[in-house]
């Protein structure tokens, strides 16, 4: 009886085993031998190029206030512009900022006060000596020559309104630099303003899938019209750019392999253009002159030559001075 028993325990031990071998067997047969561990080509590897420490800022001393607008939700941050600012301060420019509230028809133009001390010079010729008059005079001219020199407007996400478009206009036509700045990773309402300048920013990205910075979106650009805002640039580098279109305003230019995302065109795109007898720049690249790709090839040249831009006198202003 104990023999019986113990010979069906060895038949269903035997059969567990043979079901577990095989099933074993049937889906992994063999052993595993992992394939070799292929080493990474290194030389593939896109490395980020390194800020150059060699740019020394060349310039002419001017003097001057550039107004900064904030009044229209601009989405970027003071910081961003700091490279701008420290070339704009070292060339004797001041920055103040326009903000919601302020009056950009006094801020550009001086109207209300020059309005207002005109009044006050008649009502004073009326009662006083003509003398007094002329010193009103020399007043608004010297309030005069504390207007802004120039205007920047960086990524507005709020349109700018028919009344601010004519001080706008008013200002550049007066001699005033307007500087228009946006980025495609920023959408915003750029285009209410420059429109009127004959500037489109399209609502784009330019990339180069055969020569590119780290990433394709980064663009090289070593085509350039002649200019104050191109002198001495060799190549520089826009990251994430979109274009401009103009009548015959872009200054800067990709190669053949340089496309839009969006517009399907077979002239060279720009993202820098110039307008209104170079009075007004348009660039639709922020972050090449953020630190710290503001140091990556001729980047800081090129930012030098917009603070030279900003800075130097028009011929309006010459006149005025003459």
């Amino acid at each position: 009886m104990v023999k019986t028993i113990m010979i069906r325990i060895a038949i269903v031990l035997a059969g567990i085993i043979a079901v577990v071998l095989g099933r074993g067997l049937f889906y992994y047969s063999g052993s595993y031998n992992p394939p070799p561990a292929e080493i990474p080509s290194y030389e593939r590897v896109a490395v980020p190029m390194t800020p150059s420490t060699e740019f020394s800022d060349v310039y002419e001393e001017g003097e001057g206030t550039i107004l900064i607008d904030l009044a229209h939700y601009n989405d970027f941050d003071i910081e961003e512009l700091n490279v701008l600012t420290l070339r704009l301060i070292s060339r004797g420019l001041t920055t103040e900022f326009f903000k919601t509230g302020d009056n950009l028809e006094k801020e550009l133009l001086g109207e209300e006060v020059v309005k207002e001390e005109e009044k006050e010079a008649e009502e004073e010729a009326e009662k006083e000596a003509t003398e007094e008059a002329e010193i009103v005079d020399e007043e608004e001219a010297a309030e005069e020559e504390e207007l802004p020199v120039g205007f920047i407007v960086v990524c507005p996400q709020e349109g700018f309104s028919k009344e601010e478009k004519e001080t706008i206009d008013d200002f550049v036509t007066n001699g005033g630099r307007l500087l228009l700045i946006a980025d495609p990773t920023r959408r915003g309402k750029i285009n209410t303003l420059s429109l009127d300048f004959g500037l489109i920013f399209e609502p784009d990205c330019l990339y180069n899938m055969k020569e590119y910075e780290t990433n394709f979106q980064n663009i090289f650009v070593t085509d350039f019209k002649e200019s104050e805002i191109t002198k001495g640039l060799n190549k520089v580098v826009f990251y994430r750019a979109g274009s401009i279109s103009s009548a015959d305003g872009g200054i800067t230019f990709g190669d053949e392999n340089t496309v839009s995302s969006l517009v399907e065109t077979k002239r060279k795109l720009s993202p820098i253009a110039l307008a209104n007898e170079s009075k007004v720049l348009a660039i639709h690249d922020l972050t090449f002159m953020t630190e710290p790709h503001n140091g990556i090839l001729d980047n800081n040249q090129l930012i030098a030559n917009i603070a030279d831009w900003l800075a130097s006198p028009t011929k309006e202003e010459e006149e005025q001075k003459e």
